[in-house]
């Protein structure tokens, strides 16, 4: 699949963080399913450094906390996320995992995430913005 995809043209998406220009870690080349940083901002981010030159777009807390997405998050206390960042996930708002730009993605807990996935059918494999290659 990795050799499909580059067969055809495709390139991997740039890291989604300000002033970094490396392309994103692959998830799964059967899917082409993509991350949203790099290998070096993520490993940055888990061990707590700041990369010089990088604005981190990830947050620490799901962004859910006001209830924008029609219901609330049910982690209330933002300080509990601490020890639980793996239990965050970045969202493309658009679905289009290209699209990799700050504004277009937001960090939102697993509970959040996966019922905003439900709701508005992101799950669906044959949605055909899931895997938009362009």
């Amino acid at each position: 699949m990795k050799d499909k995809f580059f067969a055809e043209g495709h390139v991997l998406p740039i890291c989604v963080n300000e002033g970094c220009d490396n392309f994103v870690q692959v998830r799964e080349w059967k899917y082409w399913s993509f991350k949203s940083e790099c290998s070096a901002c993520a490993a940055a981010r888990k061990k707590g450094v700041t990369r010089p030159g990088v604005t981190r777009h990830k947050k620490s807390y799901c962004e859910n906390h006001d209830g924008h997405l029609g219901f609330d998050c049910p982690v209330t206390d933002h300080s509990r996320w601490s020890d639980f960042e793996f239990a965050l996930d970045l969202d493309h708002l658009d679905g289009n995992h290209y699209n990799n730009v700050p504004n277009n993605v937001k960090t939102y807990c697993k509970f959040c995430h996966g019922k905003k996935s439900l709701e508005n059918g992101d799950c669906n494999s044959n949605k055909s913005s899931s895997r938009r290659i362009e």
